[in-house]
């Protein structure tokens, strides 16, 4: 039974698979910052995201990307990075309901990270994940089905998710798409495209399933 537990999250990861650049998310995708992959805070910016390598959760061969902000009212004040190509499309038809990522919060102040997505029904907002000053590495879901996003200014949640024009990762307490203003830097990897958890776990026992049959 215990070659079956170390077996299972080999199992649930098999419904992922590192996707090539293009414009439309689809089931199972991750992103795992091996390059900028069209993430950005707009210019002009003193403080870019980048791509550090061997930064990620696995140490040394795996990068991740560093976003930095330094607390100022003018570009680079807020802790915020956008995609416009990668993580647009129709969210509903790719079977993806749930975004994961792996956070490491490395400023001095908690941060509350949010993902953020416009589209034709306008701006929504997950709710907050926190994560403490100088944090490990942390895995957080954030729930982005229709009923569990925060209007901020939209309209309708389910007209944005069918197409998204923009997803956004950012630290905000308060409810907004915009972040925070915020002296702080963090790092994300491994962000993933899945289904709501009660339909990935059923993924992971079918292939259990396929595994003993093979036996």
């Amino acid at each position: 039974m215990a070659k079956v537990k170390a077996m299972f999250p080999a199992i649930l990861m098999s419904a992922c698979v590192v996707v090539p650049l293009r414009a439309a998310v689809v089931f199972g995708q991750i992103e795992d910052f091996s390059g900028s992959h069209g993430w950005t805070s707009g210019d002009p910016n003193p403080n870019p995201p980048v791509t550090v390598p061997d930064s990620g959760p696995l140490g040394g061969g795996d990068s991740a990307l560093r976003v930095t902000s330094n607390g100022g009212s003018g570009p680079g004040g807020k802790l915020v990075v956008f995609n416009r190509t990668l993580w647009t499309g129709n969210y509903p038809a790719a079977g993806v309901s749930t975004i994961m990522a792996d956070l490491r919060n490395s400023g001095s102040t908690s941060l509350s990270f949010r993902l953020a997505f416009n589209g034709p029904g306008g701006w929504f907002v997950t709710a907050g994940s926190p994560v403490t000053a100088f944090s490990g590495w942390n895995s957080k879901e954030f729930d982005i089905r229709p009923a569990a996003l925060l209007p901020v200014g939209g309209s309708s949640a389910a007209a944005t998710l069918a197409a998204v024009s923009e997803m956004r990762i950012l630290h905000s307490a308060a409810v907004g798409f915009t972040g925070a203003q915020v002296s702080g830097a963090f790092l994300v990897d491994n962000l993933r495209a899945v289904p709501e958890p009660s339909a990935f776990w059923m993924i992971g026992l079918a292939g259990l399933r396929l595994l003993f049959r093979k036996r």
